[in-house]
This record gives structure tokens, C-alpha cells and sequence, in this order.
């Protein structure tokens, strides 16, 4: 019960991230839409971002391995696998091509990823996929600096082999951002904050609505 119970929030989380793609092309933004969708009384609150964790991230596994094991092939649950699994590196790549079109992409520019765990207000960093965001723009050989409030850096650093910064005072600027978790701390920032962060012209990316829209901010 419980491995279909997370199964399932993890093919709905799917869904929208799909939407999410779909809309990036068509210049729709996505929250906007799930916005509307949800005046619909029996509409489900499902948002886009990456999928992590101990559960949701790792369950449907289990389940797609017996499947295959008793001679089925899951394609809806593996298909929903690729999508979240995909989440992070894809972000990172839109980054970095927004970054492009300005011409800010050079070795050692200096990128911030807010947020490490692998959901809002919490220390866990059990199989996060914001790892990914930064493996990604690291591959393009920027100069990553990751903040999370929450989590132990000690832990990180043994995880993943990342340094992790706790306060956003003082640090900066970037010339790109990705808010990829939405802990109060940046959910609680104000515009002038973001902005004493950010490089003139810098891309941010917002993963989770965080960043007050007259900044224009790419989302998801």
C-alpha cells in the first residue's frame, strides 16, 4: 500500500513536470495554468519540480522491479521515473542556455543553487536531485556555490562532495541562480534581496515560484 501510495504522487508530480515542458515551449507559464486548473473543485494540487527523497524518488523502483520479475513490463511508472529522474539535469540545461543567449557563459562564472534538500524545510538530503542541478552546470564548467539553510554541511560534504553555505548574507553576486528548493528563508525574500544578490542582466531560475515576478525569472 505504501509503495503504490507514493507510486502514485510521484506519476501525478510526473504529470505536471511534463506539463512543465510542454508549456516551457509554448511560453505558457505552468503555475499560472495550475492556478486556473485549480478553481475546479476536484482539480489535484500537484506542482512541477524535482522529485527526491527516501519514498517517493525510490518506491516506484520496487515496484517496477517485481513487475518486471513476474514477466510485466510497468511502462506508465517507468515512463513517470524518466521524467522526475530527468528534472534536475534539464534545469540545468535551461540555465545555461539562458545564460548563453547573453553571453554569460564562461568558465568559472558564478552560479548559486538554493537549496540541497530534497524538499522545502527540511535537513534531509536523502537521494535530493538538486544534486543533479549542480552536477549540470558544473559539467559546463561554471562555478557552483550551493546555500541550504537546513542541512547539515558536514553530511553534504560527505554525500556529495559538496561545500554548503547557510546564510545568503554576503555572498554574491551571481550572475545566474537556480531556486531549487522553496525553504521559507527565500520564500521570504524580498525583491531588493534578490536583486543585491544578482550580477546586472544575471538568469534566474525559479523552480519552485519563489522569486517575486517583476524580477522575471524563468519557471518552471
Amino acid at each position: 500500500a505504501k509503495v503504490i501510495e507514493n507510486t502514485q504522487r510521484d506519476l501525478n508530480i510526473a504529470l505536471v513536470n511534463e506539463l512543465a515542458l510542454i508549456f516551457q515551449r509554448l511560453e505558457i507559464d505552468t503555475l499560472d495554468v495550475l492556478e486556473a486548473a485549480g478553481t475546479k473543485w476536484n482539480f489535484l494540487n500537484f506542482r512541477p519540480g524535482l522529485v527526491g527523497g527516501h519514498c517517493i524518488g525510490v518506491d516506484p523502483y520496487y515496484l517496477t522491479y517485481k513487475a518486471q520479475q513476474v514477466g510485466y513490463y510497468p511502462e506508465v511508472v517507468l515512463a513517470g521515473r524518466r521524467i522526475n529522474d530527468g528534472m534536475g539535469r534539464w534545469a540545468a540545461d535551461q540555465l545555461v542556455l539562458a545564460m548563453a543567449r547573453r553571453g554569460l557563459v564562461q568558465p568559472g562564472a558564478k552560479v548559486a543553487v538554493l537549496g540541497l534538500s530534497f524538499k522545502e524545510n527540511c535537513p534531509d538530503v536523502r537521494n535530493t536531485r538538486a544534486v543533479d542541478v549542480v552536477r549540470g552546470l558544473e559539467s559546463f564548467g561554471l562555478e557552483v556555490e550551493v546555500f541550504d539553510p537546513w542541512v547539515d554541511p558536514e553530511e553534504a560534504q560527505r554525500e556529495y562532495g559538496l561545500e554548503v553555505r547557510l546564510q545568503l548574507e554576503g555572498a554574491g553576486p551571481y550572475r545566474a541562480m537556480v531556486v531549487a528548493v522553496a525553504h521559507r528563508e527565500f520564500a521570504q525574500l524580498g525583491a531588493a534581496q534578490w536583486q543585491a544578490l544578482l550580477e546586472p542582466g544575471a538568469v534566474v531560475l525559479d523552480l519552485k515560484g519563489v522569486v517575486p515576478r517583476e524580477l522575471g525569472a524563468m519557471r518552471l
